[in-house]
């Protein structure tokens, strides 16, 4: 059996609004589905940039920048906590992960805590968490357990690798004044250690390689700024490709240019092919009379100065080629989203996180493509939308709600059944309340009206 991994919970505290929120996910290796919906401001795309987050730091990855700014302007620290469902061939397990960052001066910020934990679960009874690993800014040891850190220290080799690992989670870029941290465990260097590692600290690169491998190949997420940027002309799409073992060390991901050239090395390009059939399948059937095609490719040096093929995508319909450029942001939307959902659907351990899933898709097929992935998906798929069109097609199971409290910030809805029009009933109960937190901050069409009426008195005429 091939691996899976599946998020079961998220745990936030003091990102942007919300000062503690917590999200239950579906459990078990079936397909889920969990769509956010609540008002503007309230929390939704929070969940969003924590997965952004956990994507960067399990990749071995910088985070943005802009964290800095995620971090609650009345706190100083933010901590977020994922826990994972890891079935293999020998074992199934329960996973924690957690990560603080704390504010670290002006515009920067640091990692200050990292832990990862694991539980064993055997048929009929259940191990403890257990921390194989723990991070703390300010200890004297680089990590704990001290039975794992002992067995390094006589090695001086693995200590300064361990010790340069560690100066990822605060360092900071002095000429472009931003904090480029990451994280100590999923590090390149770190990673070097543990994977040499005998005895009970294999636990450690053990544990951390198929988290590693999950958030490089097996976690995607879709910003919604990257929407606006395929508006204006200025994206790519990432294409997802489920790659062969053999090709994993080699490449991580493909961006395929909307409006450019693109070269790619020719052991890839096979690759890239067989991923356009695949969206070309699922588009015929949402836009039944478009099609992409690979145009003009020819052999061409790649700036390595290795084999590689250039090429451009283009749209067919009917008998007309037209450039990317010239499609509309919905159309490529579709296009830039479509690789991964076909992901989702098959892959068991595929996790798609999309923000504003609705942006820019006409609705009555936004719920149609919602109640195929909720009937038939293998992985999961996390979104948050503003259309109400998915409460209509989707089981109160995969919903949750964002609430006005900051401390509380998801709810699942009570007193809904599956047979019960879930759509009418959230509506219902914004105006009339009767769930365990307030859903929305009253408005009033009145005090609007006269809002309105209000502001355009003031201007050049006062």
């Amino acid at each position: 059996m091939r691996h899976i991994i599946r998020l079961s919970t998220l745990e936030i505290e003091n990102i942007k609004n919300v000062q503690y929120g917590k999200i239950e996910f579906a459990r078990g290796k079936k397909g889920s589905i969990l769509g956010i919906y609540g008002q503007n401001g309230s929390g939704k795309t929070v969940v969003v940039d924590c997965m952004v987050m956990l994507k960067c730091l399990l990749s071995g990855r910088r985070m943005p920048a802009r964290f800095y700014h995620y971090i609650n302007a009345l706190a100083e620290t933010a901590r977020v906590q994922y826990g994972f469902e890891i079935w293999t061939d020998a074992k199934t397990m329960y996973a924690v992960y957690e990560v603080e960052i704390t504010k670290n001066g002006e515009n920067s910020f640091c990692i200050s805590a990292e832990r990862l934990s694991v539980r064993e679960i055997e048929e009929g009874k259940r191990t403890r968490l257990t921390p194989i690993f723990e991070y703390q800014k300010g200890d004297k040891e680089l990590f704990r357990p001290l039975k794992y850190y002992a067995r390094f220290q006589k090695d001086m080799e693995s200590m300064v690798a361990l010790g340069i690992a560690r100066q990822t989670t605060e360092e900071f870029d002095e000429e472009k004044q931003i904090p480029k941290v990451g994280s100590f465990l999923f590090s390149r260097k770190a990673k070097e250690v543990f994977e040499k590692a005998d005895g009970d600290t294999e636990r450690i690169y053990a544990l951390s390689h198929l988290l590693q491998n999950y958030g490089m190949y097996d976690l995607a997420v879709i910003e919604n700024t990257h929407y606006g940027l395929l508006a204006l002309n200025l994206d790519a799409i990432p294409l997802n490709v489920d790659w062969p073992d053999t090709m994993k060390p080699k490449i991580t991901g493909i961006l395929l240019k909307l409006t450019d050239i693109n070269i790619v090395p020719r052991d890839i390009f096979p690759y890239v092919e067989k991923t356009i059939e695949q969206i070309n399948i699922v588009m015929k059937a949402l836009v039944p009379d478009i099609r992409i095609q690979i145009y003009n490719a020819f052999d061409k040096l790649t700036e390595q100065g290795k084999d590689g093929i250039q090429f451009e995508v283009i749209t067919m319909r009917g008998g007309a080629r037209i450039p990317l450029l010239y499609e509309s942001a919905g159309i490529k939307k579709l296009i830039s989203i479509c690789s991964n959902l076909v992901a989702c659907y098959n892959r068991p351990s595929y996790c798609l996180v999309v923000d504003e899933l609705d942006s820019g898709i006409y609705e009555y097929l936004l719920g149609e493509c919602l109640e195929v992935m909720q009937e038939k998906a293998k992985g999961q798929l996390i979104f948050t939308s503003h259309n109400l069109r998915p409460l209509e097609v989707l089981k109160n199971e995969f919903l949750i709600y964002t609430t006005v409290n900051p401390e509380n910030r998801y709810i699942r809805s009570i007193y809904i059944k599956n047979t019960q029009n879930t759509r009418l009933s959230y509506l219902r109960s914004i105006k009339l309340g009767g769930q365990k937190e307030k859903l929305y901050n009253e408005t009033n069409i009145y005090e609007i009206e006269m809002a309105m009426r209000r502001a355009g008195k003031v201007g050049v005429h006062d």
